[in-house]
């Protein structure tokens, strides 16, 4: 589905018919309940939801472009709203469970809960009268929920990104009867401003998701303000220079969001763990765009070009040397490199 954002750009009959049947075999196992699965077997035809959290998500947003279903979308949707477990707007998810199959986000993912923002806006676009204003007032919910759990001010106080889990109605810093609560303490980028990645039980994830920040861009869910502080964060740490890493810094050894399944694949810098991803620097390019930020989005139109010419499209590369890791040839580097061009040429962010 983030391949189909820029390859139904390419102006290919073939390309539209395998987005198009794409579209349609997701659907054709979607679950009794309403589940997306994040993908099909085409061997055998076995839908796989093991990594459930986003699937359904992308979903809507690719399918309302290409092959809108209405009936669909709307069951796709209920099966989200469950997901709301504490009724605060904000979906939660189970560990690895979105498109960071092998990394420790959790709880209330700031990533998920954009792409949900994104979907619940292409359904408004679907659907009409009280139904349509319906998923509007929703998406304004999970937005101002955001931004009211999720956006650290750089002064080191956790107590409002974790009151959410007090089963008390006090949410301060002691409870109704006068004890003091433990808080985590900020350890990592202490002084910065930017959305944090998760938001578990006591707990609150503390590198930056560069992703879900430039989500919260282009979905609208960043003011002007906030953009511009994820953008000059974004440079002033020089993760454009080839953009752009999944997470910043990465997780280390000791680290509370370490894990032993990490393995070799996920060590500092590799894969979701600071690894350098050709598609994410589309998401990129299109968040300078929707700032203002044009010569800047050309420029790192320019880097992304340089990347995807050296790793041929590779599905990662090397946070520190941008070596290529992954697997060549992947649709959604190439994909969001079509996206990323086409929002520098016309001025449209496109989503």
């Amino acid at each position: 589905m983030i391949a189909l954002l820029g390859g139904r750009l390419a102006g290919d009959t073939t390309i539209d018919a395998a987005l198009v049947s794409s579209v349609e075999t997701l659907q054709s196992r979607q679950s009794g309940t309403g589940e997306i699965p994040n993908n099909v077997d085409t061997a055998t035809g076995r839908p796989n939801f093991r990594a459930y959290a986003d699937a359904g998500l992308w979903w809507i947003i690719g399918s309302g472009m290409v092959a809108p279903d209405v009936a669909a979308v709307r069951r796709v949707l209920e099966w989200y709203e469950c997901q709301d477990v504490d009724q605060s707007g904000l979906l939660s998810m189970q560990e690895g469970a979105d498109w960071q199959d092998l990394f420790c986000t959790r709880g209330k993912g700031l990533y998920l809960n954009c792409v949900y923002v994104l979907a619940l806006h292409a359904a408004v676009r679907m659907t009409i009268g009280l139904e349509a204003e319906r998923y509007r007032e929703r998406a304004e919910l999970v937005s101002r929920r955001i931004n009211e759990f999720f956006w650290y001010r750089g002064d080191g106080d956790m107590l409002r990104h974790v009151a959410h889990t007090f089963s008390t109605e006090s949410k301060k810093a002691r409870d109704s009867l006068g004890r003091k609560r433990w808080l985590p303490k900020k350890q990592s980028l202490v002084d910065e401003s930017y959305y944090l990645p998760y938001l578990g039980f006591r707990a609150a994830g503390e590198w930056f998701d560069c992703l879900g920040n430039l989500l919260a861009i282009l979905a609208g869910v960043a003011d002007r303000e906030n953009s511009a502080t994820i953008l000059d964060f974004i440079e002033r740490r020089r993760l454009d220079l080839y953009p752009l890493p999944a997470i910043y810094p990465p997780v280390r050894p000791g680290n509370p969001d370490w894990r032993d399944y990490y393995g070799m694949l996920n060590l500092p810098h590799h894969y979701h763990n600071g690894g350098i991803w050709p598609f994410i620097g589309g998401f990129y390019v299109a968040a300078l765009m929707k700032a203002g930020r044009v010569s800047e989005a050309q420029a790192a139109l320019v880097r992304l070009a340089g990347l995807n010419r050296v790793g041929e499209f590779n599905e990662w590369h090397h946070g520190e040397t941008a070596a290529p890791m992954g697997v060549g040839d992947q649709a959604w580097s190439s994909g969001m490199y079509l996206f990323a061009s086409e929002c520098v040429r016309t001025g449209n962010f496109l989503l």
